[in-house]
């Protein structure tokens, strides 16, 4: 199996006999050369810097609000990535709490469901109902009090 770069190289090769033209040669280059991986935004718009250029709030992607880095007791909010740009994860601790818990949560919910369907306590068509409810639950994020 060829590599990327041996792809992105026969590509360019094949741009070049059939005398395409430079739009197009650019087109297929940028198409195909490698992309940087990670989600791409910019600090500027996702930061609030103090006037020493320190970042001091990070817009939570989940709970889509502005966080503080550091708690009133200097703890993180975040947790450290030192090998990104930003150098913090863009979910928040209670961001990525308040997902687990809604998970474990709907995984309670949904094997409580199963068991009375199966033991006879509810029709299947009333676990369909709940489970949808579940569902629904399960995607609401609601911000933790004190976090913003």
């Amino acid at each position: 199996m060829a590599t990327k770069k041996e792809i992105f190289e026969s590509a360019l090769v094949i741009c070049e006999e059939l005398t395409l033209g430079e739009d197009a040669v650019k087109a297929f280059t940028e198409l195909l050369e490698p992309k940087k991986g990670g989600a791409q935004f910019n600090i500027e718009d996702v930061t609030t810097v103090d006037a020493d250029g320190v970042i001091t709030h990070i817009l939570d992607s989940v709970f889509n609000v502005m966080v503080p880095v550091f708690d009133d007791e200097g703890n993180e909010n975040f947790y450290a990535k030192p090998d990104t740009e930003l150098g913090w994860s863009r979910f928040s601790k209670a961001a990525e709490k308040s997902r687990k818990d809604r998970e474990k949560t709907f995984k309670a919910t949904e094997k409580a469901v199963f068991a009375d369907v199966m033991e006879g306590n509810i029709s299947p068509d009333d676990a369909k109902d709940l489970m949808v409810t579940a569902e629904e639950a399960r995607k609401e994020v609601v911000i933790p009090e004190g976090l913003v």
